[in-house]
């Protein structure tokens, strides 16, 4: 019988990297972004794709970790 608990450690790496080791230090309700995602907010196209729901924090900070 195959174990369906099975966790793919390297997908979580390719698909969360850094970001993942952040994991259970934020509170509850929070999360914790890299800096230079708070700062491409402050670009008017990069805050509305956001707000708009075209990209996600979560996919800025993944850029943003893997480019440094």
């Amino acid at each position: 019988m195959e174990n369906q608990n099975k966790i793919d450690v390297k997908k979580i790496i390719q698909e969360e990297g850094h970001i993942r080791k952040f994991d259970g230090v934020a509170p509850d309700g929070f999360i914790l972004i890299h800096e230079k995602t708070l700062e491409s907010l402050k670009d008017f196209e990069i805050w509305k794709e956001w707000k708009n729901d075209v990209i996600s924090i979560q996919e800025l900070n993944k850029t943003n970790f893997d480019n440094t």
